[in-house]
């Protein structure tokens, strides 16, 4: 066998060892892995790479993200920089007008009407004016709401009536829908959207999708990253992209016909697994803009409160109308929003009991505090433990903290969330009455973090969201639940060994014997200036 060259890169700054410390020093490498870390003045003799104060730090992980669907973006138009419905209206007819007459599928992402200064978006009368006989499918920034038109929902093939969530597609009165789509259609009109427009892509074409993004991810320093959920034909795009990039890409198995369904148990037949992580499998206890939490009843009229004064301010009822958007019961003294894909606990149990029997690790996104708080029981039911991840507990209420404690589950949080939708969070009247991205809280009690990005649904940097996590701060500079800060070597932990056991990895960061996988940050990484310049895996210079 032949044996690789030894490298020595010295004069850097260090954050390694277990537990982690920082110091200037080096590491010296060989066979793919890391035969010694010194201090500086420990450099041994021979030609070594000097890399001039630079920082070493553990390859970035991103645990939770969409790899699939961000490597589709390029083929979407941008509904981020709309600012009106007229806006979006524009350039829905523009793009429909430059398809041509072939009627091929229209598609943008990152729409966010929620900071234009009228929020009402377009109604399915008003996209069928200007898109005609076009297939258009507009998603938002969660990922989780889209809009539509008729001849999309037609070339979908989806019907109301026949899909397990029927409210997946908004009605109005009169029971025609209104143009807005969720969760469960949504994710059967993006696969239906994809399968359709891939049969025009030459296999190579298909690869290169894929291998685009890979490289982007290496850019930033993402040594791994793990899509939470994909249909058995994207497996296989996953599993020969790998062929052909050094970046390590797992995947959860999920539904065929869309992300958001329930996994039957043809899809465990179908499946493909990688090679980089175990097997596992992706349940969906809530959604995004909907979700399941309750909160107090004065967290409530506090909410109503600064809607009321917003509203009289801007003049517009904007405010009061996206408070309403959720559906709010009252129930055991508190406000509910009743968004459980699994209103019956038991049936959750059983279904993800049929795959954790076949060693399955257990996936579920559970954004709410009933959703987390659910998903817990269902991991102490089936005895999971450590094989689980629970994936963004965005927020908390103290008893909840203490029951998510008990389950023993991974908790896979996106404190770089925070400049996005702080807003929103505190506009629903939630603090202090919950704990919002509960970190500090989540590692108090025990609980393993893991740091992932959620990408595309906010910003995808890894290091964004580890600077996150220790500074919380929002767009305008204030401060998050402040007491929720962790610190910068909690972070960068969270960031790097998170990752790996949140999917059931073993990873003890840059120590002697481990495989030589870091990154180079050309200064402090937790300065918002500094970026990734050298991405290294198992000894080998990826980027």
């Amino acid at each position: 066998m032949n044996q690789e060259a030894e490298v020595v890169l010295g004069n850097a700054e260090l954050w390694a060892r277990d537990p982690m410390t920082r110091f200037r020093g080096g590491i010296r490498i060989r066979d793919g892995k890391i035969r010694e870390i010194f201090h500086q003045e420990g450099l041994p003799r021979g030609p070594s790479i000097d890399l001039g104060g630079m920082h070493v730090i553990p390859g970035l992980i991103d645990a939770h993200r969409h790899f699939f669907v961000a490597s589709l973006l390029p083929l979407y138009g941008d509904a981020g920089a709309w600012r009106s419905k007229g806006d979006a209206l524009g350039d829905i007819e523009a793009a429909c007008r430059a398809a041509g007459p072939n009627n091929s599928w229209v598609m943008f992402s990152g729409l966010n009407n929620v900071i234009w200064k009228d929020p009402a978006l377009p109604r399915l009368h008003e996209i069928d004016a200007v898109a005609g006989a076009t297939p258009v499918l507009v998603i938002d920034s969660t990922c989780h709401r889209g809009l539509f038109s008729s001849a999309a929902l037609h070339r979908a093939g989806i019907e109301r009536q026949t899909l397990k969530f029927p409210t997946d597609i908004d009605t109005a009165i009169t029971g025609r829908p209104t143009g807005t789509i969720w969760e469960d259609a949504l994710g059967r009109m993006i696969f239906a959207m994809y399968r359709e427009i891939i049969q025009g892509h030459s296999a190579e074409e298909r690869r290169r999708i894929i291998l685009d993004e890979a490289g982007r991810c290496l850019r930033m320093g993402l040594t791994h990253v793990h899509d939470p959920g994909v249909p058995s034909d994207v497996q296989r795009l996953l599993k020969d992209a790998l062929q052909n990039t050094p970046l390590k890409i797992s995947w959860s198995i999920t539904d065929y016909e869309s992300l958001f369904s329930p996994p039957m148990l043809k899809e465990d037949l179908d499946a493909l697994h990688s090679e980089h992580a175990p097997k596992s499998v992706k349940f969906f206890l809530d959604g995004a803009t909907r979700t399941a939490a309750s909160m107090p009843i004065i967290a409530g009229l506090k909410a109503a409160l600064r809607a009321t004064r917003d509203s009289v301010s801007q003049l517009s009822t904007a405010p009061l109308r996206l408070l309403l958007e959720q559906k709010i019961i009252l129930k055991d003294g508190e406000l509910n929003l009743p968004y459980q894909r699994y209103p019956d606990t038991d049936e959750l149990t059983a279904r993800a009991r049929v795959f954790t029997d076949k060693g399955y690790r257990l996936v579920m996104h559970a954004l709410g505090n009933i959703a987390a708080c659910q998903a817990a029981s269902v991991v102490r039911e089936l005895g999971m433990g450590g094989s689980s991840s629970i994936e963004h507990v965005m927020v908390m209420h103290p008893g909840g903290l203490d029951t998510f404690a008990g389950c023993g589950a991974v908790a896979s949080l996106q404190p770089g969330f925070i400049p996005f939708y702080a807003e929103t969070v505190e506009r629903m009247g939630v603090l202090p009455y919950l704990k919002v991205i509960p970190l500090k809280s989540l590692m108090d009690r025990g609980v393993p973090i893991c740091i992932s990005s959620d990408g595309p649904c906010a910003a995808d940097d890894p290091l964004h969201n580890i600077r996150r996590a220790v500074d919380r701060r929002k767009m305008d500079g204030a401060i998050l639940d402040p007491e929720e800060r962790i610190s910068k070597f909690q972070a960068l932990t969270a960031g790097t060994i998170g990752g790996s056991r949140s999917l059931g990895l073993k990873n003890n960061g840059l120590v002697e014997g481990a495989p030589a996988t870091f990154c180079v940050v050309d200064g402090d990484p937790f300065a918002d200036s500094s970026r990734v310049v050298q991405t290294w895996i198992d000894g080998k210079r990826a980027c």
